[in-house]
């Protein structure tokens, strides 16, 4: 239902077009994007549709502070996950006090149980044309659940953490669960997948169970949003060697992620000779500190050696080729004749 986020809508005037990007993206929004929604209509007052949209369209930018809905519940969550306070001090600290000081500070809002907040601000030049604005959040996946007590059901995306809250991660499937009054995704019943990456096509058809596919893309929202613990071009080795492999399985695609060293990998963004020079390097061919060489050195004939060397094979978002070492699976199936082995 979109009616309660159109109620917050009330007095700003819509064209058509503005009124239907809208409507499919609150169709579109989870539960903790929902309330997002309320906490920036609250935060930012908006005066216009266009600021609305704006809103709508970046939500990654607030975060969800669960269970802090008033001021003392806020200045608990405050003190146990933001400041490292001394043991002796906390029978002497006023958490009532912490919360109302922090959302004074900060531009917070208590919004159904919980407070919603405002990190930097929003990016007014990134203005998209409406039929071309993405309609859905920034997740890796998103699941649509339904529950007997809730027929209808309700997304849950994940990552459902935002960078800027490393230990305080507002847990979107709890909310989830909460919307559908059940305990646990073993009680639901999957309705839709939608996945960011294309070539994972029927994900919904893949499981039998509601319960198994939310755990994977738990996982698989994980593994986005931790990007190798910041390895270069970990999304686009990923999807390269997932079309390499043409891998369409959500299960395969986990386990390709945990298997990324068994390839090797050039990708189509970089400059080459750049590329190289870094390869060179990194291979011990040549040494950072020596400027002279590594400046003389021809990178794009060293990465194109390294290519015909290992025969790859071009896909959309780089070159890759599978180097011989054994993958391990831990999600899926392996293939027939490596279980023959």
């Amino acid at each position: 239902m979109s009616r309660e986020q159109f109620d917050l809508l009330d007095g700003l005037e819509l064209t058509k077009s503005e009124y239907e990007w809208l409507e499919r993206r609150f169709e579109n929004m989870t539960e903790a994007e929902k309330l997002k929604f309320a906490g920036a209509m609250d935060i930012l007052h908006p005066q216009d549709a266009a600021a609305v949209i704006q809103a709508a369209s970046q939500l990654e930018r607030f975060s969800l502070l669960l269970g802090a809905g008033n001021d003392a519940a806020l200045g608990k969550y405050v003190l146990d996950n933001f400041h490292a306070a001394p043991r002796g001090s906390l029978p002497y600290l006023d958490v009532e006090k912490a919360g109302r000081m922090y959302r004074e500070e900060y531009r917070c809002s208590f919004q159904d149980g919980h407070c919603v907040q405002l990190y930097g601000a929003l990016d007014h030049h990134a203005e998209t044309p409406l039929p071309y604005l993405p309609t859905a959040g920034d997740y890796a996946i998103r699941v649509k659940l339904a529950s007997r007590a809730n027929t209808e059901g309700v997304w849950v995306g994940f990552p459902d953490c935002g960078e800027s809250l490393a230990a305080a991660v507002p847990d979107e499937l709890a909310l989830a669960l909460e919307a559908l009054q059940v305990k646990s995704a073993g009680e639901c019943i999957a309705l839709d997948v939608d996945c960011c990456f294309p070539q994972l096509t029927g994900i919904l058809a893949q499981y039998d169970s509601a319960a198994k596919l939310v755990r994977h893309a738990v996982d698989l929202g994980y593994i986005w949003a931790e990007q190798g613990q910041g390895q270069p071009y970990f999304l686009e080795k990923w999807q390269t060697v997932m079309e390499l492999e043409d891998c369409t399985r959500l299960d395969y695609a986990l386990d390709l992620a945990q298997n990324l060293s068994c390839y090797e990998f050039i990708p189509r963004s970089v400059d080459l000779g750049t590329f190289g020079r870094e390869k060179a390097v990194s291979d011990g061919v040549l040494r950072k500190s020596d400027r002279f060489l590594t400046d003389c050195f021809d990178g794009a004939a060293y990465v194109g050696e390294y290519a015909r060397r290992w025969g790859m094979s071009a896909t959309e978002h780089g070159y890759a080729a599978w180097n011989g070492t054994p993958l391990a699976y831990a999600y899926s199936q392996p293939p027939q004749e490596q279980m023959m082995m």
